[in-house]
């Protein structure tokens, strides 16, 4: 059952807000199909879409790549007749169209300023604008040959209201029809443009192939979000720390290359003659060199093993003269005891033989005995044998100052040989 009326009033008030799809034709796309054969030639053009059908007998439907379950919906698009000769010729809309083709609504304009509106019910065009010839309304709303008219259908899903250059031009209400395609409709030997297609939702509506959150959803969300752009600034901060630490590294490493370089730099300036030589082919100038640099390098190496001997030997005497001081400070601790031991010895004995004196006086010291200290007499000469022996210290002290003389004047010789090298 179809069922519907004619008027010029607006039947359609709920707000269809909500761009579902928007095509501007800029790009091609998988949504809207380019053909070219012998019957159509539909591309992408600087923007628009561009139609010809040239076969005379029948009309053709381009159908929308695009599934979607709209009830409730608004379809806009901008079209333009292009000039041609045949009578027959229309542009228009298919929307609400099943998969296997046998429903739809179908909604054109022709050159001659009127529109049409028809039903496919099973294959078959039943015809809903029934106040014109064939269909056809005249309205001076719509334009013609090579203008853009803008087509705009609203439907709660029963009620329909079509507008044309923004003017409502008519009214009717479909019952038996559910969601379906969308499409273009171009009539037999048509020529034709499309600038867009938009079609719109109501703005309650949620397509099932994408996500919709409610406030709290989105809140909590924006917390998150937060939250991970803090955690991202915070590891974006130890990275760039990280990468300062790298970049210090390198700076010292490239400090270190570049001293060594400079050291090449003064390397190179060295061996600049015997480049020069090498480059100027003197082959006899770059063997002289290569003989002198040979016996440079082996009198360096024999001068530093003679230094070293040197060295070593400088080092043995001054061992050795270190231990000829110890004994010399040694004996001389010793002398000095033994000089000690007999000016105290003598002390004794100058103080014994005056008590001998002492004693010889009877007057003093009456019947004691002369014999009595003849034994002191035989110590007295046993001073004078130490007297002696303090003389040959003497002269072995004597002895040693020599030998220490001639120690200092070895060191001497010796120092002297191995500064001779060193200015070599």
């Amino acid at each position: 059952m179809i069922s519907f009326s004619v008027t010029a009033q607006q039947t359609v008030h709920i707000k269809l807000n909500q761009m579902i799809l928007e095509e501007s034709f800029n790009e091609l796309n998988d949504i809207w199909p380019v053909i070219t054969n012998n019957d159509n030639f539909f591309v992408f053009d600087k923007g628009e879409y561009f139609m010809n059908r040239t076969k005379a007998e029948s009309p053709y439907a381009i159908m929308a790549n695009w599934e979607n379950d709209l009830n409730t919906f608004s379809m806009r698009a901008s079209l333009m007749l292009g000039p041609v000769e045949g009578v027959n010729q229309s542009l228009g809309l298919v929307l609400r169209a099943s998969n296997d083709g046998q429903t739809a609504v179908i909604c054109d304009i022709n050159k001659l300023h009127r529109f049409r509106i028809r039903k496919l019910v099973d294959g078959r065009y039943q015809t809903i604008t029934s106040e014109g010839k064939n269909g056809w309304i005249k309205n001076n709303a719509v334009k013609g040959i090579n203008e853009y008219n803008e087509i705009n259908i609203r439907t709660n899903g029963t009620d329909h209201d079509l507008f044309i250059n923004g003017i409502l031009v008519y009214s009717f209400r479909i019952e038996d029809l559910q969601e379906g395609s969308f499409g273009l409709f171009i009539g037999p030997e048509t020529k034709g443009r499309v600038d867009y297609i938009n079609i719109y939702a109501d703005e309650l509506y949620r397509d099932k192939s994408k996500i919709y959150l409610t406030d709290d959803e989105v809140r909590t969300l924006i917390k998150e979000n937060e939250s991970l752009k803090y955690d991202l600034e915070q590891s974006l901060d130890a990275r760039a720390l990280e990468l300062q630490n790298a970049i210090r590294i390198l700076e010292n490493q490239l400090k270190a290359v570049r001293l060594i370089n400079l050291q090449l730099d003064e390397e190179n300036t060295q061996y600049a003659v015997i480049k020069s030589a090498v480059d100027t082919q003197q082959i006899d100038l770059l063997v002289d060199l290569s003989h002198k640099l040979i016996e440079n390098i082996t009198r360096n190496r024999q001068l530093k093993i003679e230094n070293q001997l040197l060295t070593d030997s400088i080092q043995s005497v001054k061992t050795n003269f270190e231990n000829l001081e110890l004994e010399l400070f040694q004996k001389i601790i010793d002398q000095h005891t033994e000089e000690q031991l007999f000016i105290d010895s003598i002390l004794s004995t100058f103080c014994l033989k005056d008590t001998v004196f002492l004693l010889e006086d009877s007057t003093l010291f009456p019947g004691l005995k002369i014999d009595s200290l003849r034994m002191d007499t035989v110590t007295f000469d046993s001073l004078n044998t130490h007297s002696f022996s303090l003389n040959k210290i003497g002269n072995d002290s004597l002895l040693l100052d020599t030998l220490r003389i001639k120690e200092i004047t070895k060191l001497d010789s010796i120092i002297d040989k191995k500064r001779i090298p060193e200015s070599e």
